[in-house]
Formats: structure tokens, sequence, C-alpha cells
């Protein structure tokens, strides 16, 4: 009886280290996965960087461009006539920027992309906007930063 109980003991001792060893294979093929996966998602991620950066550097060459040389743009007018080279106010309002005559009275709210520039130049530069052509319904006016 000794012997069938070693035999019986030894088995089942097998066993639980085959079994053990299974879930061993099976931990290792699932942590090879994984650090495949964590690999990839590593070189996903610098690629995303890589085309941040590019896309920043352009960015900031642009707004550069623009605090140079300026915004010009077209803005059409009812019921109040600029005057050429007549300065205007840009206003900060809750949703972005407008467009004001020295007197109070909004001319034009500008759009998402405008406020946008506006907003990131406005951070370090002051800014001015001077009409400097007029027609009959529209006037062309320069966004400058100083």
């Amino acid at each position: 009886m000794d012997k069938n109980n070693n035999d019986h003991f030894l088995k089942n001792i097998k066993h639980k280290i085959d079994k053990l060893n299974i879930k061993e294979e099976e931990h290792e093929l699932q942590l090879v996965k994984q650090i495949k996966t964590l690999e990839h998602n590593n070189v996903t991620i610098e690629k995303f960087q890589f085309t941040h950066d590019i896309l920043y550097d352009k960015y900031n060459s642009l707004i550069r461009l623009l605090e140079k040389q300026g915004i010009i743009f077209e803005i059409n007018f009812n019921e109040y006539k600029p005057h050429q080279w007549e300065n205007l106010l840009v206003v900060k309002i809750s949703n972005g920027y407008e467009i004001r005559t020295k007197s109070g009275s909004t001319l034009k709210m500008l759009d998402e992309n405008y406020s946008k520039i506006i907003r990131d130049i406005s951070e370090k530069e002051s800014h001015s906007l001077i009409v400097i052509r007029v027609t009959d319904k529209t006037s062309l006016v320069q966004l400058r930063f100083s």
C-alpha cells in the first residue's frame, strides 16, 4: 500500500506540475503578445509624435509669418461705412473675437480660424486693425501685430 500511495502521490504531483507548466507556457505566450502590442504602440506613438512635431513647426512658422506680414481680409458692412486708414478694434468676446468701430459698433464676428490665430499671437503680441481700402459695400482690412 505504501508503494501504491507513493505512486498515486507522485502521479498527482506530476499532474499538477504538468498543469503548472501549461499555465506557464500560456502566460509566456500572453506576455509575448503583450510585449509585441506594446512595441507596436510605441512605434505608433513615435510616428504620431514625429508628425505632431512637424505640424507644430509648420504652424509656428506660419504664425511667425503672420506676425510679420499681418492678415488681410474683407468685411461686408450695411450700416457703417469705415473710412480708409481708419483704425478698428478687435475685441475678445466669450466665443471668439469681433471687429468693432471705435464708437463700439460691431462690424463683423470673426470666424473660429481667425479667432484661434489672434488668440495664439495676441498672447505675446499687440495688434491693430487698419482699413486699407473701401468700396461700396465692403472694406479691405489688415490685422497687424507688433
